[in-house]
C-alpha cells in the first residue's frame, strides 16, 4: 500500500511517499519530491551521505550510506513540533 504525506508552504512543497512496510512493520520509504526546496548535500565520510532538504514549511535530514554491502536510509523530521521519524532505517538494499 502506498501512503504520502505532504507539506506545502509559501509556494514550496515537499511530499514523502512510503510504499509496503519494512520487517518490523514500520512504512519503507519509497519517494521524497520536492518543490521549491533548498537542498544541501554533503558527504559525511567514504560511505555516509547526508541531505538537509527543507520546503513546504518542513526541515528533514536524510542520513544514507553503505554498511556491510548494504544501503541504509534515515530520514528524521527536524521540526519544532514533530518527534523525530525514521521511516527507513536499515532498509535491505543490497549494493
Amino acid at each position: 500500500m502506498m501512503l504520502s504525506m505532504i507539506w506545502e508552504k509559501d509556494g514550496s512543497s515537499i511530499e514523502i511517499r512510503t510504499q509496503g512496510e519494512l520487517a518490523d512493520g514500520r512504512p519503507a520509504l519509497d519517494e521524497v519530491v520536492a518543490h521549491g526546496a533548498a537542498i544541501h548535500l554533503e558527504q559525511m565520510s567514504d560511505d555516509h551521505w547526508w541531505m538537509g532538504l527543507e520546503a513546504g514549511g518542513k526541515y528533514f535530514h536524510l542520513n544514507f550510506g553503505i554498511e556491510n554491502g548494504r544501503l541504509w536510509v534515515r530520514l528524521s523530521d527536524q521540526g519544532e513540533e514533530s518527534v523525530r521519524v525514521n521511516k527507513n532505517e536499515t532498509q535491505g538494499v543490497k549494493v
